[in-house]
């Protein structure tokens, strides 16, 4: 069993990838396998080269095509060709025949057998650009169905935490991962487990992390299949483990694991109203996981509670913390707070950012424009709360750029009361000319004048509600 510790492979973020026995298999993509196993190969990127060396460009996982312009002749040339692209860790290396060569080249061959390099030939009907482009088209499709999937075992694994707790979430990864799970106590027993039965050798890899000094995360190949362990330090007597495998694990499937090891590492919290199990569903529920309904329960509110969301800074030492237990550091700095609508919030020593009230299931995006009006907040150093206006959904930064390009003609022609008392009084001549103390025929011209200006139609509600809004933005 080969053994790896830290970050598993395949985390959650990468590029995605496609099988090279996918393309190979593919009729209309003219490829043969000349030499070299292509189990378990995967194609991230196609790439076209006629460098001599093209192995020092190369990243991983791609499949190099070449047409052999100017390729190496000598048996040591060619080996030092093929092993830097092995070491580069290529795919494969496709080649096409002619018009440069009648053949594939025998001392190639020799020389990816040796070095475990799979050589493609390539048909003289399919050009190089076709199968980037399928293999493109193929890329786009793996990574629609990563966040297909990702969605719907979000919801799965927050149903069964919600509902049965670890050993409902433990099955369930096994099941959405297509292979086997297991949760062990700080003891090393087995606590939940779905999924086939595994080895003792493979259940090895979660005593590395489960021991004091161990890594968070461990990988390991045990066979075809891929293993993956990972600490969950949660509260109690020491840390717990869970173990999966399957039979490869790319970016969505890092991912679901990751939600998963998220609701785990709660649930064993010592019990479900504790700040770790609050705070933790927290930001599950503003990362975009759907844990709304756990939520619910661990909070016990009455149906129908609406939330509103908090961004904060502390502006000194002495400030008053947040009455509530859904509270989380946030990235930017600060904190994250989650209040009930009804609860009145006195940010006294705090700078803040609040978004609208919403139900628990729209926590993301309330955390989105918390965010954004806390950083307008900073500009301005004056908290910005929602409060369902346009006013909160628009930067005030931006509000006071647009009002200055809409109305600076206006402005400058010193025509601005003029055309705020008309708008007031709904377009009414008199009564804007009582207000402004002049007379009737004097506020028509006015405000033809003011059209001409703008090069709008004042007539237009659209563009009397714009220029309304200009004006209350308008800096004095």
């Amino acid at each position: 069993m080969v053994l790896k510790t830290g970050e598993p492979t395949g985390a959650a973020g990468e590029m995605p990838t496609v099988a090279l026995g996918d393309l190979v298999g593919r009729a209309d993509l003219g490829l043969s396998v000349l030499v070299g196993p292509i189990e378990g190969r995967r194609v991230r990127w196609v790439h076209v080269s006629e460098l001599r060396d093209p192995g020092r460009y190369l990243v991983g996982n791609e499949l190099l095509f070449t047409a052999g312009v100017d390729f190496p002749s000598t048996a040591q040339e060619i080996d030092v060709y093929v092993r830097r692209l092995a070491e580069a860790g290529a795919a494969a290396l496709g080649f096409g025949v002619t018009p440069v060569h009648d053949t594939v080249p025998p001392l190639l061959i020799s020389a990816c057998e040796r070095h475990g390099l799979p050589l493609l030939l390539v048909s003289i009907d399919v050009t190089f650009l076709r199968i980037g482009q399928e293999v493109s088209l193929m890329l786009a499709e793996v990574e629609r169905e990563g966040v297909r999937k990702l969605s719907t075992a979000q919801a799965a694994l927050t149903t069964a935490a919600a509902s049965e707790g670890p050993t409902a979430v433990v099955r369930r990864l096994a099941r959405l991962l297509k292979g086997w799970a297991v949760l062990f106590d700080p003891l090393g027993r087995r606590v939940a487990s779905g999924g086939d039965a595994p080895s003792d050798d493979e259940l090895r890899l979660a005593d590395r992390v489960r021991a004091p000094k161990g890594p968070l995360a461990a990988t390991a190949h045990h066979g075809s299949r891929q293993l993956v362990a990972h600490a969950l330090r949660g509260a109690g007597s020491g840390p717990r483990s869970v173990l999966v495998a399957g039979d490869s694990f790319q970016a969505a499937d890092r991912a679901v694991l990751s939600v998963g090891v998220a609701l785990l590492s709660l649930l064993i919290a010592s019990n479900r109203s504790s700040p770790e199990l609050t705070a933790g569903l927290l930001g599950l529920a503003v990362d975009g996981v759907d844990s709304a309904s756990l939520l619910e329960k661990v909070l016990d509110a009455p149906t129908g509670t609406q939330w509103r969301v908090v961004r904060a800074r502390r502006l000194h030492k002495s400030a008053t913390a947040f009455d509530t237990p859904l509270l989380a550091p946030a990235d930017a700095g600060g904190i994250l707070v989650v209040l009930p609508e009804d609860r009145p919030f006195e940010p006294k020593g705090w700078l803040v950012g609040a978004s609208g009230p919403v139900p628990l299931g729209e926590l993301r995006s309330a955390a989105v424009r918390a965010e954004r009006l806390l950083a307008e907040a900073v500009v301005e150093c004056r908290s910005r709360i929602d409060d369902s206006t346009v006013d909160s959904l628009v930067s005030s930064v931006d509000a006071r750029s647009f009002a200055v390009r809409s109305l600076s003609p206006v402005v400058e022609a010193g025509l601005r009361d003029t055309l705020h008392a008309w708008l007031a009084h709904h377009g009414g001549w008199d009564a804007a000319a009582d207000a402004l103390g002049v007379h009737r025929n004097t506020v028509r011209h006015r405000v033809t004048r003011i059209g001409e200006l703008l090069g709008r139609d004042l007539a237009d509600p659209d563009t009397r509600a714009e220029l309304w809004l200009a004006l209350r933005w308008l800096p004095d």
